[in-house]
């Protein structure tokens, strides 16, 4: 799952929410340096996806954008899948997701000297043109996958990817939907 699910999943902590959002940016051992709360979010970041990654209807999700995406397949189905949550934001959460927003970015920016120099590459970015929120609409997704294609080797294919998310819609809102209440039962579960 991409930024909006991980910052949900950390239930408004605010260092889980930070150590979340940086947890791909945070390799190896190196989590161990920062504070307790930032941490729990790194390894609660590696379980989100350790989770993902063994499911079999995240499989299939993925396995519909292999084709044109190759290894980058999971990138991308983490993005459709953080389209669903914010299409259907309602249903996880009373609050709107511009103000939820608004809560991640402060979050955040407060936490700029903590964070890794990579995400200083890119979360002022994030913030300024509100990409949280976007994900709501296949166009902000469109955008995100482009934005990612110039400034990482995510291949140029947005396109492509806006096809497989159109011809399939209603299957990826079901998977969404299914794995998603698994994962919120299974971090209350274990307390992640």
């Amino acid at each position: 799952m991409n930024y909006l699910a991980h910052l949900y999943l950390s239930n408004r902590e605010k260092e889980v929410m930070v150590g979340n959002f940086i947890g791909d940016d945070v390799k190896g051992r190196r989590f161990e340096s920062y504070s307790e709360g930032i941490r729990r979010g790194i390894v609660m970041h590696r379980k989100i996806d350790e989770f993902m990654d063994e499911q079999e209807i995240t499989a299939e999700s993925r396995a519909r954008l292999y084709p044109t995406y190759h290894h980058y397949a999971g990138v991308v189905n983490d993005m459709f899948y953080d389209h669903f949550l914010a299409a259907d934001w309602h249903r996880y959460s009373k609050e709107p997701l511009w103000k939820f927003s608004v809560f991640c970015y402060a979050t955040l920016l407060s936490h700029w000297f903590k964070l890794p120099d990579s995400v200083h590459d890119y979360l002022p970015y994030v913030v300024v043109h509100r990409r949280l929120t976007a994900y709501a609409s296949v166009q902000g997704i469109k955008e995100s996958l482009d934005i990612m294609s110039r400034n990482s080797s995510l291949p140029n294919m947005s396109h492509k990817a806006i096809d497989v998310l159109m011809d399939n819609y209603e299957l990826y809102r079901k998977e969404f939907d299914t794995f998603f209440d698994e994962i919120i039962k299974k971090s209350k579960a274990e307390g992640w």
